[in-house]
């Protein structure tokens, strides 16, 4: 197993994020090639925007906290960051707590924060509170908490953010998760996992 395999996996998962909103789009653009009736072209027209946004939304997201944009080293404001936190959970039913004291971080951590999101977006399929802390006293202290109906993270996760894991042991939908342990470590940090009733704390110290 290589880079290129873990690069793959992770492809894959982005191909799956990005299919339903983008397959939204092409619905709706289907409906208006046939449909002259206002109200249905109305309603044609507002899933294709919604999608759309969805979609943009989530590649801005991903691009920062999967990819490589821009320097390595550079700073990234954390008012950006919650700009991108936001558009991921759009108006649905997570409410995101954003409870950030410090205006900047190195891009490495912010990739480590975004991704941390991501698992606590994932973790409520019915919606609930995310609360987003992160605080500088001397170390830089990153947590996400998950409350909600149904809030899980399986225990099979929790490992792979913990110890990490072989790439031929997970599944595409789980290589973010691989990536959140190897962004910690490459932080000399480890992430602390809490799973409770209905609610899921991740957190670093780095």
């Amino acid at each position: 197993m290589t880079d290129l395999t873990f690069a793959s996996l992770l492809a894959s998962r982005i191909c799956h994020d990005l299919i339903s909103p983008v397959g939204a789009v092409n619905n709706g653009l289907e409906i208006l090639a046939d449909e002259s009736d206002p109200e249905m072209t109305e309603q044609a027209m507002a899933l294709i925007r919604n999608s759309a946004e969805s979609a943009s939304a989530k590649l801005q997201f991903m691009r920062l906290a999967f990819g490589m944009a821009g320097n390595v080293s550079e700073m990234v404001s954390l008012d950006e960051t919650h700009t991108l936190a936001q558009g991921l959970v759009g108006t649905g039913p997570i409410k995101l707590d954003w409870q950030v004291g410090t205006p900047s971080l190195d891009k490495s951590v912010v990739k480590l924060l975004l991704n941390m999101i991501l698992i606590g977006v994932e973790a409520l399929p019915r919606g609930g509170i995310l609360r987003v802390g992160v605080q500088r006293a001397g170390a830089t202290n990153l947590m996400i908490s998950a409350e909600g109906a149904k809030a899980r993270l399986p225990e099979k996760s929790a490992a792979i953010l913990r110890d990490g894991a072989e790439l031929n042991a997970i599944e595409p939908r789980e290589s973010n998760l691989l990536l959140t342990h190897t962004l910690a470590t490459e932080l000399k940090s480890l992430l602390q996992v809490t799973l409770g009733d209905e609610t899921i704390e991740i957190a670093a110290t780095i």
